[in-house]
């Protein structure tokens, strides 16, 4: 068995899943794959079943961030030392995770994520998700001074000190885990580093983050931030009246 696990959540991803696992096949990757079916509506669970990788199948919707924390929990009781997330639609390269496995296995970094922003690829987002990123982006710096090119990146590796923490219930947020729990990382001294990788349209199917969705997203973003804040604070003030 390998040391990493790849988890790519997926939610009615029924027409690019196959090409995703595919292409993660062909390239040998050097991990294991698990694909995490969160209740999809369509045949997300029956095309990744004709693959040779792991799957868990939600019985309904619970949300990205609860996908990737069942992937947490499936690598914490099947002895993985590395977790990396891995989107669905195609639009992450296998060359780049095969890059990021190997970075993070020589780093000494908690967390490493993929920054489209970093390197010399093009990466040209929408008006409304760079308005996203550029909230979050200054959001993280102002709460703990440490500037992240990419925090929305869908492409990032973890070791088992992080993700053993946020397998455990109520350590994670079950919508989109993106700004938020980069300022929770940060705050509690865990090593953040980033690593160049590219961006590719995506293989089918509807963005998540089309229309007005990055800006909902965007304010359920900030809502998760001040919640990390406020309970941040409040394990401050416990430790000081212990």
């Amino acid at each position: 068995m390998a040391d990493t696990l790849v988890v790519i959540p997926a939610y009615n991803e029924e027409a690019s899943i196959a090409e995703t696992l595919e292409e993660l096949l062909k390239h040998n990757v050097g991990a294991d794959i698990l694909v995490v079916n969160d209740g999809s509506g369509d045949r997300t669970g029956e095309a990744a079943a004709g693959f040779p990788v792991h799957l868990v199948q939600h019985p309904v919707n619970l949300g990205y961030g609860a996908a990737l924390q069942t992937g947490y929990k499936f690598a914490l009781q099947n002895g993985f030392r590395y977790v990396v997330q891995f989107d669905a639609d195609g639009q992450h390269s296998p060359d780049d995770l095969r890059s990021l496995i190997a970075e993070m296995r020589m780093d000494d970094a908690d967390i490493v994520i993929g920054s489209r922003f970093l390197g010399n690829r093009a990466f040209n987002p929408g008006k409304r998700k760079r308005l996203a990123i550029r909230v979050f982006r200054t959001l993280i710096y102002m709460f703990t001074r440490v500037t992240v090119t990419d925090p929305t990146s869908g492409l990032r590796g973890m070791n088992a000190r992080l993700f053993g923490l946020y397998s455990e219930r109520g350590r994670f947020p079950s919508d989109f885990p993106d700004a938020d729990i980069i300022i929770h990382m940060l705050l509690h001294r865990f090593r953040l580093r980033e690593f160049p990788i590219g961006s590719k349209e995506r293989a089918a199917g509807t963005s998540m983050h089309s229309g007005l969705k990055p800006i909902i997203y965007m304010f359920k973003v900030i809502l998760s931030i001040v919640a990390v804040l406020v309970n941040y604070g409040l394990d401050a003030r416990r430790k000081t009246n212990a």
